[in-house]
């Protein structure tokens, strides 16, 4: 515990409480005898060092003749929790609950095991697998993911062809035969798992939501998996999209059933950046939990500024007692790279033209397009009629990246040409963005060679394993703590 930022942030919140300035509070603090000022005050907060008879006599102050000398005692009550499993902290004005775990011992969850939805190329998954979770059961359609998962992960059971039936085919895939494929019985599971595909809600589709005959109900299929096999708790991850206010029945639908099912429910949109991914990718995440405990999210290791994130704990109940570090960058991310990881099977980058070489040179850090001379832009450019205003930009080494998206490959995609060379951003590079560990490699179906179209869908729409593994973490120390 920093006992220094504690009291600091004590008094910082004391103060908000009661709707009081510096300038007030001294006031007050001279009728009682002090000779303090609205500088001097402000000074020690600013330090965050000050004595604990200058902290007794502000809170005496702040709270008047109601003053309680246990005041200090019960604003940490918070750090007195069930089984030590974290702090907990809990948003004013929502429903929904962050912890920061400790103690974590991977292999003390005695159910641990995970049934995955929509598995992709495994990012959900092998982040899991590091929060303590052993993956028994993926249902994937795509044969190129399903290679990829063979590959990493041989041990992991993928449900295939049965009798006729495409390979991966939720739709077509019973509770009974994922339970008996995964060897567990119904309410064994630990987890439940999967992003129903997000083209249906992602604001660069066509936005038909639960409508797109594609796969635009695809969240039903989770909902169904969920009661089938009631699985202790569980994680839903889509788009942002999701959100808008044409897909309102689809969250509500989500949230009665699994209330109906008997599911305590908690819902958020979170940035893969403030976990330690390198990216600035935003999702919106169900976490599901069978019984009274509403499950909390983790909260987050990173943040973009203190500013930002003095912003954040404002907006909780309890100020943390710690300070996150800084967003992760893509320089960062890349300096990690082996010297020679361009000699992996499973690199790809795309060829580009002079001409688009030449344009790239006139593109800094952080700009895109709109720099370049009208002589020199294609006309859709000069038009202005495209979508995206991160067209043909430039990333900032010493920051995230925006989004990786499946084409995150092609630099007029978005902003995704190389932070110092004028190339787009390779497969590999793809990767590392996305948090995945180097040595998960990509592949594709019989025997082809990998392809960039191929090889960034997997990784593009994947679930940041580093995401995943604090999603897990979460919640494998609550599950814990019901054993």
């Amino acid at each position: 515990m920093n006992w220094n930022l504690y009291a600091k942030n004590l008094l910082k919140s004391s103060l908000k409480e009661h709707q009081f300035t510096t300038s007030e509070l001294a006031e007050k603090l001279n009728l009682n005898g002090s000779s303090e000022t609205k500088a001097s005050i402000d000074n020690k907060i600013s330090r965050g060092t000050f004595s604990a008879s200058f902290l007794y006599q502000c809170l005496y102050c702040l709270n008047s003749q109601d003053y309680d000398s246990n005041i200090l005692l019960k604003s940490a009550d918070f750090l007195t929790l069930p089984k030590n499993i974290g702090s907990q902290y809990f948003a004013k004005n929502k429903n929904v609950g962050f912890i920061r775990p400790n103690n974590i011992q991977v292999g003390s969850l005695k159910e641990n095991k995970v049934i995955s939805l929509f598995t992709g190329t495994g990012g959900f998954d092998v982040g899991l697998e590091k929060a303590g979770f052993d993956t028994a059961a993926c249902i994937e359609i795509d044969m190129h993911c399903r290679e990829t998962l063979r590959h990493n992960r041989p041990e992991w059971n993928l449900l295939e062809k049965n009798d006729g039936r495409e390979a991966g085919d939720i739709r077509q895939i019973t509770g009974t035969e994922i339970l008996r494929t995964a060897g567990l019985k119904k309410g064994e599971a630990a987890l439940v798992v999967g992003g129903a595909p997000c083209q249906p809600f992602s604001n660069i589709g066509l936005k038909k939501g639960e409508n797109d005959p594609r796969n635009g109900d695809l969240f039903l299929e989770f909902v169904r998996v969920v009661n089938d096999t009631e699985p202790k708790a569980f994680i839903f991850e889509n788009v942002t999209g999701i959100t808008q206010a044409k897909h309102a029945a689809v969250i509500d639908y989500m949230e009665n059933k699994f209330l109906e099912i008997g599911y305590k429910i908690s819902y958020s949109i979170i940035n893969a950046a403030d976990y330690g991914v390198p990216q600035k990718r935003q999702r919106f995440i169900i976490l599901g939990m069978k019984g009274s405990s509403v499950p909390l999210f983790p909260m987050p290791t990173h943040a973009k500024s203190l500013k930002t994130w003095s912003l954040f704990v404002d907006s909780l109940n309890q100020f943390p007692d710690y300070i996150p570090h800084d967003w992760k960058t893509v320089s960062e991310a890349f300096s990690e790279l082996p010297t020679d990881y361009k000699k992996r099977p499973d690199y790809k980058k795309m060829n580009v033209s002079d001409i688009i070489k030449n344009r790239m040179k006139l593109i800094g850090p952080g700009e895109n397009f709109k720099v370049l001379p009208m002589n020199m832009r294609p006309n859709c450019w000069k038009s202005g009629k495209h979508a995206g205003q991160d067209t043909f930009g430039r990333l900032k080494g010493n920051e995230p990246s925006v989004t990786i998206r499946t084409a995150a490959y092609n630099p007029t995609k978005g902003k995704y040409i190389h932070p110092t060379e004028n190339r787009g951003l390779d497969l590999i590079e793809m990767s590392a963005l996305q948090s995945f560990p180097f040595t998960w490699e990509f592949k594709c179906a019989n025997d082809k060679l990998m392809t960039l179209k191929s090889g960034g869908a997997q990784i593009g729409n994947a679930v940041p394993p580093l995401l995943a593994q604090l999603l897990g973490d979460a919640l494998y120390v609550q599950l814990s703590s019901l054993e």
